[in-house]
This record gives C-alpha cells, sequence and structure tokens, in this order.
C-alpha cells in the first residue's frame, strides 16, 4: 500500500508553516551577516596603517564566518520543520483508522501481510476495534486470493487482540515467520522515503 495513503495531509500543513520559519531563519541570519559587516569595517579601519592586504584579509574572513554561520543557521531551521512535520505525521496516524476508506487499507495491508510471509497456515492480529471490520467471507476471499496466487494452501486465523494503531501483524502459526505491517510499522519502515517527500513538498 502506498505510503501517501497514510501520510498525504500533513505535508500540506506544514507548507503553510514553512515560510514563517524560513523568514525567521532568513531574518537572524541577516542579523549575523550585518553583525559581521560592521565588526569586519571596524578591524579593517584600525588595521589598515599596517597595511592594506591585511586589513582585506581580515575583512573577508570574517565575512566567509559570517556566511558559514547564516547557513548553518538556515539549515538547523529547514532541519526543525523537517522533524515538525515527521512529528505531526506520526501523531496523525491515530486518525487514520477514522477514515471513509480505512477498511480498504485495512484490508490491504493484511493482503501484504500474507503474501510477504508467502502464505500457508497464518494468524492476523488487529486491534480490538479492527476485528469488528473483519468477516469471515473477507477473510476467505484474502485466503482464496493467496492460494490463487502463490499456489500454496493458505489458512488465516484470528489472533490475539494487539496494541497497534491500526492495520495487522501476520504470524505463522509456528512463529516462526512475523511480518509487522501495522500503521506504525508501515510508517517507520518508509520514514526515509517519507522525510524525502516532506522536504521536496515543503522547500
Amino acid at each position: 500500500m502506498g505510503v501517501d495513503k497514510i501520510t498525504s495531509k500533513i505535508l500540506e500543513d506544514a507548507n503553510k508553516e514553512k515560510e514563517e520559519i524560513l523568514a525567521k531563519a532568513r531574518e537572524e541570519a541577516e542579523k549575523i551577516l550585518e553583525q559581521a559587516r560592521k565588526e569586519a569595517e571596524e578591524k579593517k579601519s584600525s588595521i589598515l596603517k599596517r597595511g592594506e592586504k591585511e586589513a582585506e584579509m581580515t575583512y573577508n574572513r570574517i565575512l566567509a564566518e559570517a556566511r558559514l554561520q547564516a547557513k548553518r543557521k538556515l539549515l538547523e531551521e529547514r532541519e526543525k520543520l523537517i522533524q515538525m512535520a515527521l512529528d505531526k505525521l506520526r501523531e496523525d496516524l491515530e486518525k487514520v483508522p477514522e477514515r471513509d476508506d480505512y477498511k480498504d487499507i485495512l484490508l490491504k495491508l493484511i493482503v501484504e501481510g500474507v503474501f510477504a510471509i508467502g502464505g500457508g497456515e497464518l494468524y492476523i492480529h488487529l486491534n480490538e476495534r479492527d476485528y469488528g471490520l473483519l468477516t469471515d467471507e473477507t477473510l476467505w476471499a484474502i485466503e482464496n486470493e493467496a492460494e490463487e496466487r502463490l499456489k500454496k494452501a493458505t489458512i488465516i486465523r484470528r489472533g490475539e487482540p494487539v496494541d497497534i494503531i491500526g492495520g495487522c501483524i501476520v504470524k505463522t502459526v509456528d512463529g516462526a515467520k512475523m511480518y509487522d505491517n501495522s500503521l506504525e510499522a508501515v510508517f517507520e519502515r518508509n520514514i526515509d522515503s517519507i522525510r524525502t517527500k516532506v522536504a521536496e513538498i515543503i522547500f
């Protein structure tokens, strides 16, 4: 299942907040540079007597250090904004089960888990609420799809409820294989690509 289905809305929110945060960072960077220019001019004037070349070198060194400091400040604010978006995304995971299309998301996660393990005799573990969305007919349909595509007899049993936001954990009955396809596990598995996407969208 695409991570977009789980994480899309917050990218919009982060995009709205970025200008205010970046504007503040740019303002601070400008102050750093302006202060450095003043300091550089003062030092340049004070050592002109010793030679213009030395004064120019001092001036350029101070400005270079200030530019580096300003750039570092902007990068820190950029990282802060990305982290803020990721934290908000984690919070918003809890709202995914309230969506109208959540049952479809849940079924896709179950099918993914069954196929990731390779079928066979399996337990699926959901949270208490999600078991109410899963009928025997739905389980039979997933079993039939798995048998047809994997060419392997597949039996799916309801396991003990687990403490997850949503999604599922699929295990073989002997416990030898396990695939965590809970919403939080999907998010963390895809954190690098989500981070990249957040950065692309808000910058």
